[in-house]
């Protein structure tokens, strides 16, 4: 199983999250490129601790929106979504490039993750940035949306994930936090071995619903991040489940 986390959020002197403390126990790093969070100098950092550590380094590419932190619509045309995706995708592998990474994945943030799998229209338009940027990058959404089934259909390469550190109505929908709150290491780690172990995670009623993963999903803006992502790294190590990107 693949442990991916949102990293290089901090932007300028605002710092946000503890990416090193994170870094050592996940296997991907989605890094934020500019748009909802990060600048140059962040970015370049965090991909420097993605080489020290081993990680694979993906873009997390978002709405132009630094003050909603990428989590507020916005009516944008599919055109820009396409180009503000190839700008984003761009900067991150230029900064990778220079300590000799490539990119490994990418990944929508905040509500552009729900804009892609649920309207046609910005699926196609995300679809068709990474296919012109490089169409062998793995592409990180819930396996069964529509930009799922869009991306298999153009032949590109999708990985399934699951979100263990939010939770999820019935509908099988994550619940969108504005602000992370800690959750307790333990139940986060339960969610992570259902997932692996089971092909299902339990909503907010107490329902369990199928979420076959190829990757889980924490945040690095949870103010308990780096202790959520070392128990579930001792959780699998302790059920003998290897972790190790997609």
């Amino acid at each position: 199983m693949d442990l991916n986390v949102d990293m290089g959020e901090s932007f300028g002197r605002y710092q946000l999250g503890d990416d090193e403390s994170v870094m050592k126990y996940i296997t991907s790093a989605n890094i934020a490129c500019g748009f909802h969070a990060g600048d140059a100098l962040v970015m370049y950092k965090t991909v420097q601790l993605a080489k020290q550590y081993g990680v694979a380094v993906g873009a997390h590419t978002g709405l132009p929106d630094l003050q909603g932190f990428g989590r507020r619509k916005m009516e944008v045309t599919p055109e820009e979504l396409t180009s503000d995706t190839l700008y984003q995708l761009g900067a991150l592998h230029g900064i990778a490039n220079t300590v000799g990474l490539k990119l490994h994945h990418i990944k929508p943030h905040g509500i552009l993750y729900r804009m892609v799998s649920d309207e046609e229209k910005y699926a196609s338009a995300y679809l068709e940035a990474v296919r012109r940027f490089n169409p062998e990058l793995f592409i990180y959404v819930p396996r069964g949306t529509l930009v799922w089934e869009m991306g298999k259909n153009m032949g590109l390469r999708l990985a399934a994930e699951i979100l263990v550190d939010l939770s999820y109505d019935d509908n099988g929908n994550w619940v969108l936090e504005r602000n992370k709150q800690a959750r307790s290491t333990q139940e986060v780690a339960e969610r992570a071995l259902m997932v692996a172990q089971e092909q299902a995670i339990t909503t907010v009623s107490g329902k369990k619903i199928p979420a076959a993963a190829d990757t889980i999903c924490c945040h690095g803006d949870s103010p308990n991040a780096a202790e959520v992502v070392a128990k579930i790294k001792e959780a699998y190590a302790g059920k003998g489940i290897l972790l190790k990107a997609v």
